[in-house]
C-alpha cells in the first residue's frame, strides 16, 4: 500500500513546489479563461495536483496535521462563539494566525489513523474538484500525463486516477465521516480543493454540508479560514 500521508503532502504542496506562488494566480486565470480546462481539467480534478495552493502554515505543518489543525481551531472557535454575535470571517482568521497541529488525544489528532484519514482527505478533495463537470477523453489524457509526471509511486498514481475517473458520489464522501469532528475535517479538505467560484462547486459544498450535518455558520468559518490560509502562501 502506498503512503497516503506522503501523497497528501505532495498533492497539497504541488502548486508551491512545481509552480511557485507567483505563477499560481496566472495558472488559475488561464484555466478560468479556457472552457476546455474549467470542465474538470487543470482547475477541476487535476487542479488538486496543479493549483490548490495550501498556504505556508499547512505546508510547514504537513498536510495531515495542517488540515486537522485548521479544522480543529476553527471548530473550537465556532463552538466558543455559539450564541454570541461574532462574524464568521473574523473568527476564522484567528484560526489561520494561530494554526498549529491538533492537540494529542483529540478527535482531530491522527497519530493512530493517519493513513486512513489521509486517504479520506484525498478522496474528499478529488470529489469536490469534480463537482463542476465531467472528464472527457482528451482531459483524461492530460490528467494522466500530469499525474504520471508528478507522482512516481505506481499505486499512488492508480489511486489518483481511479478517484478522478470515478463517478461523483457524495454518499461515499459522507460515509467517510464517522464523527462530527471527521465531518468538519472532510469539509475543510473539500473546500481546500477548490476555489468555490462556480455555481456547481457552491451547490456541491452546500449539499455536502447538509449531508454531513454541519451548520452554515461553521461552514462559513471553515471556508474563510481555508481562503485566508491559502492567501498566506
Amino acid at each position: 500500500m502506498f503512503d497516503a500521508k506522503a501523497l497528501l503532502d505532495q498533492v497539497i504542496g504541488t502548486a508551491e513546489k512545481y509552480a511557485g506562488k507567483e505563477n499560481i494566480d496566472k495558472l488559475r486565470e488561464t484555466a478560468a479563461n479556457n472552457p476546455t480546462l474549467t470542465k474538470v481539467g487543470a482547475i477541476g480534478a487535476a487542479g488538486v495536483l496543479l493549483s490548490t495552493g495550501a498556504g505556508r502554515n499547512i505546508l510547514k505543518l504537513g498536510a495531515l496535521a495542517g488540515i486537522g489543525g485548521l479544522a480543529y481551531k476553527t471548530y473550537q472557535d465556532w463552538q466558543a462563539n455559539q450564541g454570541k454575535p461574532v462574524e464568521a470571517p473574523e473568527a476564522a482568521r484567528e484560526a489561520v494566525k494561530e494554526l498549529a497541529p491538533p492537540p494529542a488525544g483529540t478527535p482531530f489528532d491522527h497519530a493512530t489513523d493517519g493513513q486512513d484519514r489521509a486517504l479520506a482527505f484525498l478522496t474528499a478533495m478529488i470529489a469536490a474538484a469534480k463537482a463542476d463537470g465531467e472528464i472527457d477523453k482528451d482531459e483524461q489524457q492530460r490528467i494522466f500525463g500530469k499525474v504520471s509526471e508528478l507522482v512516481q509511486d505506481r499505486e499512488a498514481r492508480a489511486f489518483l486516477m481511479d478517484e478522478m475517473m470515478a463517478p461523483l458520489d457524495i454518499d461515499r464522501i459522507v460515509a467517510l465521516a464517522k464523527s462530527p469532528e471527521q465531518a468538519v475535517e472532510l469539509y475543510t479538505a473539500s473546500a481546500m480543493a477548490i476555489e468555490i467560484d462556480t455555481p456547481a462547486e457552491r451547490e456541491y459544498l452546500n449539499v455536502l454540508a447538509d449531508r454531513l450535518g454541519l451548520e452554515k455558520g461553521l461552514t462559513g468559518m471553515l471556508e474563510t479560514a481555508v481562503a485566508d490560509e491559502r492567501r498566506s502562501a
